[in-house]
């Protein structure tokens, strides 16, 4: 992996359930660790399901092999073309055979009722 095409920051966030003082229920995103990534468009269309006009970009991110990253993760994206916005995970975080980086399939798309 060519440390240089690692431009991107993200952090990586991961859905957790804990319990207040009262003992209901509180689901949250949670930070975790920021790293750098390269991130790349790959493909993007819009379509109308539901009377509700979507577009939805497919994205890929590369970053060095981790193991706090699963399927059930996202990333909050802090600079780049995609700065300030949330990927959603399409599926598990695939190693290379060196087990040395991750590829990463994404989705980000704008709901617009």
């Amino acid at each position: 992996m060519q440390a240089g095409r690692l431009r991107h920051r993200v952090t990586i966030q991961n859905f957790t359930t804990s319990r207040d003082s009262s003992g209901e229920e509180i689901e949250a995103w949670v930070d975790g660790k920021t790293v750098w990534a390269e991130i790349r468009g790959i493909s993007g269309r819009e379509l109308v399901a539901s009377a509700a006009e979507t577009a939805e970009a497919t994205i890929r991110v590369w970053m060095r092999y981790r193991t706090d990253v699963t399927a059930a993760s996202r990333l909050l994206c802090l600079n780049g073309p995609f700065k300030n916005q949330v990927l959603d995970l399409t599926g598990p975080p695939i190693p290379d055979a060196k087990g040395t980086q991750l590829e990463i399939l994404c989705k980000q798309g704008v709901k617009r009722d």
